[in-house]
């Protein structure tokens, strides 16, 4: 651990002190980019160099078809421990851009209120509106960044250990806890990581907003966006999802045969359309 922090320092404040980046490069790339691109680098010397090694991913999730898992939804606990500053004005800018990409508001205040926006604009809109819109308000939030890294690292074979690093800080907020992982169940290589327990699907427990609101436009986004293919594996049963960077995901077509089939049990956007579909 010592001596993963006297790299970490060292090599931050050489990154800092001899990057000055010039003419339209200092235009696209302003410090926080810098700054990840610090920390991506970081990180990957420090695999390299002190050979630390990465917990297996997680083995991909065996519905068999026709039954659904049953999950039950909790609802958020009052004891629950509140957002860091940094993790409260990232969800601030989701939100924003949500409401922003959806024209829906919900009074409610934080992950609560997020939650109602994201079943009312699912109750409204189809599959393929949904997915439209959450790849909008990534590619809002990403701004310049995909298209930088498309050009200077996706190529690189270090990319999907670099996406990865930055994932775990970036997406606590969403999804909670997070831990590094290797890419693949077959695969040893850096690149993975390892959501512990969703938060999006722990309070929604709904496999459309998974599907369809996630883990598709998500791995469409990283394709085009970044350069650079994400698999989202998620487990339906121990709320886990692995994202393994630098894996192609299956073709779509096949997506039915690797999830359970139908509503999962105790799924608010069901209920909320039970009235509608006796009409």
């Amino acid at each position: 651990r010592l001596l993963i922090f006297s790299t970490t320092r060292k090599l931050l404040g050489e990154l800092r002190g001899n990057v000055r980046p010039g003419g339209v490069t200092r235009q696209l790339i302003s410090r926080p980019c810098r700054r990840i691109r610090s920390a991506m680098l970081a990180a990957l010397l420090l695999v390299a160099v002190t050979g630390w090694q990465l917990p297996p991913a997680a083995q991909p999730a065996v519905f068999p078809p026709p039954a659904a898992t049953s999950i039950h939804p909790v609802p958020l606990s009052p004891d629950a421990p509140p957002l860091s500053p940094f993790d409260s004005l990232l969800l601030a800018l989701f939100r924003r851009q949500l409401q922003q990409q959806t024209g829906i508001r919900d009074p409610r205040p934080g992950f609560e209120g997020m939650l109602g926006e994201l079943r009312e604009f699912q109750l409204t809109h189809t599959v393929a509106e949904q997915a439209d819109a959450s790849e909008a308000i990534m590619a809002a939030l990403g701004g310049p960044i995909p298209q930088i890294f498309r050009v200077v690292a996706s190529p690189r074979s270090w990319a999907p250990a670099a996406l990865s690093v930055c994932t775990v800080p970036l997406l606590r907020f969403l999804v909670g806890d997070m831990k590094l992982t290797q890419r693949a169940p077959d695969d040893p290589r850096a690149g993975g990581v390892l959501v512990q327990r969703c938060k999006v699907l722990e309070q929604g427990g709904c496999k459309g907003l998974c599907v369809n609101m996630c883990k598709l436009p998500t791995e469409r986004y990283f394709s085009r966006r970044w350069g650079t293919p994400v698999t989202l594996n998620p487990n339906f049963e121990t709320l886990q999802c692995q994202l393994s960077f630098g894996v192609a995901p299956p073709p779509e077509e096949e997506l039915t045969n690797l999830l359970p089939a139908g509503c999962l049990e105790g799924c608010a956007l069901a209920t909320a359309l039970s009235p509608r579909r006796g009409r």
